[in-house]
């Protein structure tokens, strides 16, 4: 029995935030991705997925001084990149700040006879922010271009009203934030009549329409620099779902119907905001560009390309590779001779016939195949694609699992067995989110590692067993410590995902053995108003993935959507990296919560 110590891992959701890193930074490490390519058109863009999958690097790949890096130290030396070209327009990029919703909420409530004032208080550091990044923008235009910007930030000043300024870069930014720190004074003394004068003061675009004040700015400079002006501008809102909900709605309104010399380039959660957002609109005036993967396969290439340029700079090794470091999976499909991966003698055949003489079931199933129990070898290549292929990893965790009893089958009490690790491994529980998969690659990168002899791996299978189940029990941590409003008496996230988690268990290991387990569940109408809720946290922040049929489907709703359980918790719960077949949410629930589900009980029960 292998029982597994706690191990110490970054947390699972700061491991790597590209909110952070300066834009030059985010162009030597990033690994050009499909997104990207739609990303860079000339249209109006939603990018949408969970936390951390990547949509801030994207963004931040669009800025000038991203490009310029990307162009000069990456370009030249990686051909293989030359497909992905950049952007024909000058990107502003805005982080949208916690503080927009907190002040809101913190201002209502302490001046809730003035909405309209705590609206406005929230709409001039939107307007600010908006135009000190635009700022810059036009200050490394000027500086590239060697144009002495004197008359520009005079006409800038003039025309957006800032008063006596000097006309530098510097000091426009920092009269704009003297604004708002004047505001934030008086929001500190709860001073109405204070806060209210200075909103009366700001010039009109700084508390109008959300983009006013920075298409303002845009066109000044168009106006006094009409010779390195951009023919168009990106504007690219980040983190859109926590910002205010007037925000959101003049954003989303823009784009539908708005100056087509600006581009709005906009993030979002997985599920499409279809009170902002009409199905009918879509396709015509902007697209909706998806940033999870539903399948472990889909993110693959991306993560190799990620590990393999990772682990190089890691170990100064331009040839070493990440089966080098971590091996192969023994869930991975085989990538070896036939009789090496089913024959007899082999792992898996031993696997089998250990599991055979304990299981009836899979004894059943094996007999009712044509395969005999006592030595399940396959000459028919057809017969071991859909028999031995399709159920090697189910095997492979029912095997490690389930103890023979004498008259039933159980659970075996490890914890865990050293079945999760590997290169597919990696892979699949990063989910080909890049913060994530850095996290997972830093940690094993820190274990004690050792030259491959005769083909072993860098880093010992146990050891990154290790790590990735902490990394598994720290995200059902997170899970579980993530701050939610939640109704009296209602379902909690991290239930939720523990009921479906043993359920899906049960599936695999303690029912009857089946090639085609449950794996994934659809988001049906019978499922309760706070279950809903539950699961589009769970989307935010990864803890559901949606399962897509084709690239293009971006769910216009929970209901109606086919998810599956994060494969960061598959360690956790003892789950495969597969989707298998989908099943109703609502009966899955019902189901969970029935003592006859439990047919082959915990050993001690």
């Amino acid at each position: 029995m292998e029982v597994f110590q706690t191990v110490k891992t970054a947390s699972i959701y700061g491991a790597f935030n590209a909110r952070w890193l300066e834009p030059e930074d985010v162009a030597r490490s990033f690994v050009p991705t499909p997104p990207f390519k739609s990303l860079v058109r000339l249209q109006n863009s939603l990018l949408m997925g969970p936390r951390g999958c990547g949509k801030t690097t994207l963004l931040k790949m669009l800025m000038r001084r991203a490009q310029r890096v990307w162009k000069i130290e990456r370009a030249p030396r990686e051909p293989q990149w030359t497909d992905y070209r950049s952007p024909d327009f000058e990107a502003v990029y805005v982080p949208s700040d916690v503080r927009w919703s907190s002040e809101l909420e913190s201002v209502s409530r302490e001046l809730s006879e003035f909405p309209i004032d705590a609206e406005r208080v929230q709409r001039a550091s939107v307007a600010i922010s908006c135009v000190i990044e635009a700022s810059r923008i036009f200050q490394a235009i000027a500086d590239e271009n060697r144009l002495d910007p004197a008359e520009f930030l005079k006409g800038l000043i003039v025309h957006l009203q800032l008063g006596p300024t000097v006309p530098s870069f510097r000091e426009v930014r920092l009269k704009l934030l003297s604004w708002v720190d004047e505001i934030h004074s008086g929001l500190i003394r709860r001073d109405v009549g204070a806060i209210r004068g200075h909103l009366d003061r700001l010039p009109s675009s700084l508390t109008s329409h959300a983009l006013s004040a920075v298409t303002r700015a845009c066109m000044i400079f168009e106006e006094y620099a009409q010779h390195v002006a951009p023919a168009r501008w990106a504007l690219c809102f980040d983190e859109l779902e926590i910002a205010p909900p007037w925000l959101q709605a003049e954003l989303f309104a823009a784009l539908r119907s708005f100056d087509q010399r600006f581009l709005l380039k906009l993030t979002w959660s997985p599920v499409l905001p279809t009170d902002l957002t009409p199905r009918q609109e879509r396709q015509h005036d902007y697209a909706a560009i998806r940033m999870w993967h539903g399948h472990a396969a889909d993110a693959k290439p991306f993560c190799k390309e990620f590990s393999t340029r990772f682990i190089r700079d890691k170990f100064e090794n331009t040839s070493i590779t990440p089966r080098d470091v971590f091996g192969p999976s023994p869930f991975a499909e085989e990538e070896m001779d036939p009789d090496q991966g089913y024959g007899r003698g082999t792992p898996l055949w031993r696997a089998m016939v250990q599991l055979a003489q304990r299981d009836p079931s899979f004894r059943d199933y094996l007999s009712e195949h044509g395969i005999s129990p006592e030595d399940p070898v396959v000459d028919s290549v057809s017969l071991r694609d859909e028999s031995l292929r399709k159920i090697k990893p189910i095997v492979l965790l029912r095997e490690a699992y389930l103890k023979d009893a004498g008259d039933r089958v159980i659970k075996r009490s490890r914890k865990s067995a050293p079945l999760y690790f590997g290169e597919e491994s990696i892979y699949a529980m990063s989910e080909g989110n890049p913060r994530l998969l850095r996290g997972l690659l830093n940690e094993l990168l820190d274990l004690d590692t050792r030259p491959s002899i005769e083909g072993s791996p860098f880093v010992p299978p146990p050891a990154q067993s290790r790590v990735l189940f902490a990394a598994s029990q720290r995200m059902l941590t997170g899970i579980k410590t993530y701050p939610i409003q939640r109704r009296a008496k209602s379902l909690s996230l991290s239930g939720l995902v523990e009921r479906l988690g043993q359920f899906l268990n049960a599936e695999l290991v303690t029912q009857d053995f089946n090639a085609d387990p449950v794996g994934s569940f659809i988001v049906d109408e019978d499922v309760r108003q706070d279950v809903l809720d539950e699961v589009s946290v769970g989307l935010l922040i990864g803890a559901f993935v949606h399962v897509k049929s084709r690239e293009s489907d971006i769910p216009m709703s929970v209901i109606g959507s086919r998810i599956r359980i994060s494969y960061m918790l598959a360690p956790s719960y003892k789950l495969l990296f597969r989707n298998y077949r989908d099943y109703r949410l609502s009966t899955a629930l019902r189901i969970s919560t029935s003592h006859q589900r439990l047919m082959f009980r915990p050993e001690g029960a």
